[in-house]
């Protein structure tokens, strides 16, 4: 569940905040989800960012099934008192 901050690269954002959504045997859990959200939340706060963009963590090589990783990202999101706009960008098979 830990959170670091790097430089966005080539990209157009202020920063990219990596976390650690999965164990030593690749696999997320329920814990590993919320805390990645939690921690990243507050770095988010703590340098004063007004948004920023979170994936479906946990829901891709972590295994964890999508609809439950996307359901404790989405209530820990709702849960926080952040002042940042969160928005949940969800990959969909076409």
């Amino acid at each position: 569940g830990d959170a670091v901050v790097t430089g966005p690269g080539r990209l157009p954002f202020e920063a990219i905040i990596h976390v650690a959504g999965i164990n030593l045997w690749w696999r997320a859990s329920e814990r590993s989800i919320r805390d990645c959200v939690r921690n990243a939340l507050a770095i988010i706060d703590a340098r004063g960012w007004k948004s920023a963009a979170f994936p479906v963590i946990g829901a891709g090589s972590g295994g964890f099934g999508r609809d439950g990783a996307r359901a404790f990202v989405l209530e820990e999101l709702e849960a926080s008192e952040s002042a940042a706009a969160a928005v949940l960008v969800d990959y969909r098979d076409r």
